[in-house]
């Protein structure tokens, strides 16, 4: 793919397709619309989260470890996508979850983590965001005090190994509609790794003709600029990586009251996406990120003679545990 692509394990169903959103283009009036499934990289480890650790979970296995320690709410996507991987290669996993309650309901997401075997901890979100790093060295001291070999990340593999997943997935666009091919490329942004692979797929590629914006579903701009801007700039500086600044684009307004938390937008989406296309979006993160896809597509933010492209995150055993919205 990259001269500078480091190691990777396979464990996704990839190339993931791209397929064309008929019922929705002509409800809009447009020519075409297209989706990129990466809600279809697997079953157990569907989503966006098993690209960014094929390369993650290559050097894991590398470094000789065996415990696999990470963080994020209590329907991650990341840790299900995590405790999965973990099970499928006998590695034990360790997970750090944010709860709004001590115990909370074992569904969607967590009833995975359960069933593959991880090791729960819960934590209110008050103790989660004042002591993570104390928890997670805890974590890791404790794996290391019974004799294990422990390797940490973060929530969304969001570190410079993990956005060459998305590295990846502009390569296999690329292949799927042409480098020359105009094209408007959106996608939710929320732990930052997906997007900032996005943007260093265009800059690698030479990709000229396209344009990669971001949908932010839990943090400000500003918040986005820094993150995804220190993610880029770590990958480049670590990997040698001989792009140009690139310019960020972002799409506002489609957070609502908080991560995780329902938009009247994101549920117009998602009912939109399931009764014209039959295809699942969920609450937390494409659902919004759609929402704003829609948005641009409506007030004619798609350049001229671009085609419009949204990269389907996932999400789908989060939304199973969301039935309130439908009752």
């Amino acid at each position: 793919m990259h001269i500078h692509e480091p190691k990777r394990i396979l464990l996704g169903n990839l190339p993931t397709p791209v397929v064309e959103l008929k019922n929705l283009a002509g409800d809009l009036g447009v020519e075409r619309v297209l989706l990129k499934r990466d809600d279809l990289t697997g079953v157990e480890l569907s989503g966006n989260k098993v690209r960014k650790l094929e390369y993650v979970v290559a050097d894991v296995l590398e470094k000789g470890c065996d415990t696999l320690v990470t963080h994020g709410g209590f329907q991650s996507n990341h840790c299900r996508a995590t405790a999965a991987i973990g099970a499928r290669l006998g590695l034990r996993v360790r997970l750090i979850l944010r709860a709004a309650v001590e115990k909370p309901v074992v569904e969607g997401n967590l009833l995975l983590d359960s069933l593959f075997g991880a090791v729960i901890s819960y934590h209110l979100p008050e103790e989660y965001n004042g002591r993570r790093k104390e928890l997670i060295e805890g974590a890791m001291e404790e794996e290391r005090r019974a004799g294990r070999r422990p390797y940490f990340f973060p929530v969304g593999a969001s570190v410079p190994l993990g956005t060459w997943g998305y590295i990846r997935c502009v390569h296999e666009l690329v292949q799927q509609l042409g480098a020359e091919t105009k094209v408007d490329l959106y996608s939710a942004v929320s732990s930052s790794g997906t997007h900032a692979g996005l943007m260093l797929g265009k800059g690698l590629f030479g990709l000229e003709k396209w344009r990669v914006v971001g949908v932010p579903v839990s943090d400000s701009v500003e918040y986005f600029r820094e993150e995804v801007g220190g993610l880029v700039g770590r990958t480049v500086e670590e990997f040698g990586l001989g792009v140009g600044e690139m310019p960020m684009e972002f799409l506002d307004g489609f957070i609502g009251r908080g991560y995780a938390m329902e938009t009247e937008e994101g549920m117009e989406a998602m009912k939109l996406m399931g009764r014209r296309e039959g295809i699942a979006l969920d609450p937390t993160y494409t659902g919004k990120g759609f929402a704003g896809f829609l948005h641009a597509m409506r007030s004619g933010m798609i350049r001229e003679g671009a085609v419009p492209v949204y990269v389907h995150t996932g999400g789908v055993f989060g939304l199973m545990a969301r039935g309130d919205l439908f009752a």
